[in-house]
């Protein structure tokens, strides 16, 4: 629960204790809000779909509900990830276990996360290559001086 809809409860509980009790009735309607990234939801939503994370974020427990490792886990922030950025989709599910239905949101909904990637300058150094002369004095006769002739 938030601290707004705890102050609500105690204002409203306070009211029905100092009313006669013969006249007390009061009915107290606590609505869920939505978190400031998200879009405006009906009443009795609890889930949004997250494209970006490809996971669901529960309303009333204010967590996000990720795969890992095989398993569908509730976390209370997923990391590198900026909720500003997010796109999510009202889901219309009651239950707890909205990924039964993630088959239908992933393919509906699902944007992979598009990396720019920047091109990598790898700076070799020059390779020089290292040539050996070899000189071979010929005499009169078209002969080295190894006693080999000319080929």
């Amino acid at each position: 629960m938030t601290f707004r809809s705890q102050l609500f409860a105690f204002v409203f509980g306070a009211a029905a204790l100092s009313a006669p009790s013969a006249h007390a009735q009061v009915g107290v309607n606590v609505q869920i809000g939505h978190p400031a990234w998200g879009p405006a939801v009906p009443a009795g939503t609890q889930y949004y779909y997250v494209p970006e994370i490809d996971g669901y974020y529960d309303l009333a427990a204010q967590r996000y509900i990720v795969l890992r490792n095989g398993q569908w886990v509730p976390v209370a922030t997923v990391q590198g990830y900026n909720p500003a950025s997010f796109h999510p989709v009202v889901v219309d599910y009651r239950g707890r276990q909205p990924w039964t239905q993630y088959r239908d949101h992933h393919a509906r909904y699902y944007r992979p996360v598009v990396v720019k990637q920047r091109p990598v300058v790898v700076k070799q150094r020059p390779v020089v290559v290292k040539q050996r002369t070899v000189v071979v004095k010929r005499n009169d006769r078209g002969r080295d001086d190894r006693g080999r002739g000319r080929r």
